[in-house]
């Protein structure tokens, strides 16, 4: 991989918690440092220990892979370790005294200090480290050594220490000192842990082709990776490729439908193929002697991508050196592949779902909004992170048969199809009780009884107003939902009244309602908590910056085209909002707002 001396390679932000249990992969460790199944530490002891009979068949495992086990306290400098730590260092169990110091002494005088800095940074700020650096062996031999750890804290005293695994990779390592062909162990269960955490940041397929594409350039020293994907019909619709130079896109595109000779061979009978050289793969597919020049193919990996029996695609790995692919060797790729297939499915079935909501979502918020006599209406709708999913955030305005207009703003607890079939009956039935004539506390009670009978006990919050343009008559009813904003002038005013808790919490609740005559050019914004709620942070200093950037919005006058009519300077005061106080990325929850304006 051509790693540095003594750089930490990889930080992983992970933090424990302070005691394990059986099953937990930092048991071991606890249990070599002499850590209980209380949480107490036994007195100290030899610096190197055997581990308890509990945990005497992972010992096993983890020597005969060639891992060790330790773990430091960096308080007290006390460093334990078990019988395969100490003999990857070449120590017999009495020479070491258990320090950090007698541990370091051991290590390469030029990758000392980058060691000392990673550990005592990782103490210090309590993440984990991957970090490989050079062990000098009393027979003078000189080996390369990783070790993985973690900084935890005790639940009793809140004493921190650092556990982790160590285990010799000088083989990965083809050029440096002590350096051999081939790969071990703890080298390819550290890439499979970072692909794994890597893969589980993407949601989408294009998101997650990149990832192991590139993880994949950057981890196993290959030229070129592909992942194509194949539909339920066995064909070919995706392909995802590093890199992405023209040469090589050219020559990806000039392939046959089902791309290179060894994928189709994959894609026929499921089987994997190993080309350990160029020469290897000519043989095979002497008419592919363009490929082979672009991709630069010395070696080539062509793995099978298979979700419950179903190929869904064939990831394909290019080496510009010639690769022995040892059973080891293959049985790591094919862990590897399994991992990428699993997750593309996940990503696959998660766009179909997303997407499925968005189109559900999209048909029941209004397309249009009416252009009432004397009323200006205009709206937005943000969805929540990708991470968070598509929420039942919904807003609706309709004109009734007497001329009046209903306005509405609604949130269901939660995100997903759950949330779009609760968002779907509440929107229809709102609109179907306003076309009756009820009030908007008749409304807001039939709709709580509604969701408490359905006993799932989903909740919902909403506000619904019924607005008389040409008396300016406002009346409305808020269920545990944030209170309209009024503007009036150079005023902003919340309209602070709760007429009764969120729908669906208290069945057979009567919901109240209030009434005020609006002032003329006023405007009335409705929304979602989404608009003013953020993590961490008071509900109080979200409404406070909800207000200042409306009547900022506000007092910046009607719209660029400097005519009232039409929206207004609606469109400008609703963008404005979002725009100060929402970001692009990284909402909890979805965002909707509604804005109405009397002339």
């Amino acid at each position: 991989m051509g790693l540095r001396a003594g750089r930490a390679v990889r930080a992983l932000r992970g933090r424990w918690p302070g005691r394990s249990r059986p099953g937990d992969p930092r048991y071991l460790a606890d249990a070599v440092a002499g850590r209980t199944t209380a949480g107490h530490t036994a007195p100290a002891g030899p610096a190197v220990v055997r581990p308890t009979a509990e945990v005497a068949d992972l010992s096993l495992t983890l020597a005969g892979a060639g891992i060790g086990v330790w773990s430091w306290e960096p308080a007290s400098g006390r460093l334990v370790c078990d019988e395969q730590a100490a003999a990857l260092c070449g120590l017999a169990p009495g020479e070491f005294d258990g320090t950090i110091d007698a541990a370091l002494a051991t290590v390469h005088p030029e990758d000392v200090a980058d060691v000392r800095t990673t550990l005592s940074d990782a103490a210090r700020t309590a993440g984990a480290v991957l970090e490989e650096y050079r062990i000098l062996r009393p027979d003078g031999s000189i080996r390369w050594i990783q070790a993985r750890g973690a900084v935890v804290r005790d639940g009793t005293d809140g004493a921190a220490r650092m556990v982790g695994l160590v285990g010799d990779v000088s083989s990965v390592q083809t050029d440096r000192d002590g350096g051999g062909p081939g790969s071990t162990a703890l080298w390819r269960a550290a890439r499979l842990l970072d692909l794994t955490h890597a893969i589980g940041q993407a949601l989408t397929v294009d998101e997650l082709g990149d990832v192991v594409v590139h993880t994949a350039a950057a981890d196993l020293g290959i030229v070129f990776a592909a992942v194509m994907l194949h539909g339920e019909d066995g064909e070919l619709y995706r392909s995802i490729v590093h890199p992405e130079t023209s040469p090589v896109l050219a020559m990806w595109q000039a392939l046959p439908i089902r791309g290179p000779a060894a994928a189709a061979d994959v894609v026929r009978d499921r089987r994997p193929r190993y080309h350990r050289s160029r020469a290897e793969y000519l043989a095979d597919y002497p008419d592919r002697v363009q490929t082979v020049r672009v991709l630069g193919l010395n070696a080539s990996a062509h793995l099978p991508l298979v979700v419950s029996g179903r190929l869904i695609g064939v990831l394909v790995l290019v080496w510009n050196l010639p690769r022995d692919f040892d059973p080891g060797d293959q049985a790591f790729l094919q862990t590897l592949a399994g991992i990428c297939a699993h997750a593309l499915e996940r990503a696959r079935l998660y766009e179909r779902q997303t997407t499925l909501v968005a189109v559900l979502q999209r048909a029941i918020l209004p397309q249009r909004l009416p252009d009432p006599v004397g009323v200006r209406l205009s709206a937005r709708y943000l969805p929540a992170s990708r991470d968070v999913g598509i929420g039942g955030d919904w807003y609706d305005a309709i004109v009734l048969p007497d001329g009046a207009l209903m306005v509405v703003v609604g949130d269901v607890g939660g995100h997903g199809l759950g949330a779009i079939a609760i968002m779907a009956e509440l929107h229809q039935a709102t609109r179907a009780y306003a076309l009756q004539g009820r009030s908007p506390a008749e409304i807001t009670t039939q709709l709580a009884a509604n969701l408490a009978g359905q006993g799932d006990e989903t909740l919902a919050t909403a506000v619904v107003a019924h607005l008389t343009p040409g008396e300016r008559w406002l009346t409305w009813s808020c269920a545990g939902h944030p209170p309209p904003l009024l503007i009036a002038g150079s005023s902003t005013r919340y309209l602070e009244q709760v007429h009764g808790p969120i729908l669906g919490a208290v069945p057979g609740h009567q919901y109240g309602q209030s009434e005020l005559s609006l002032p003329p050019g006023c405007r009335l914004l409705l929304y979602s908590d989404g608009l003013v709620e953020r993590r961490g942070a008071s509900l109080s200093l979200g409404l406070d910056a909800f207000a200042a950037a409306a009547s900022a919005g506000a007092a910046s006058g009607p719209g660029a085209d400097g005519q009232p009519g039409r929206g207004g300077g609606l469109e400008d005061l609703c963008d404005g909002i979002l725009t100060e106080i929402t970001t692009p990325a990284g909402r909890d929850d979805d965002v909707c707002l509604l804005a109405v304006g009397l002339d």
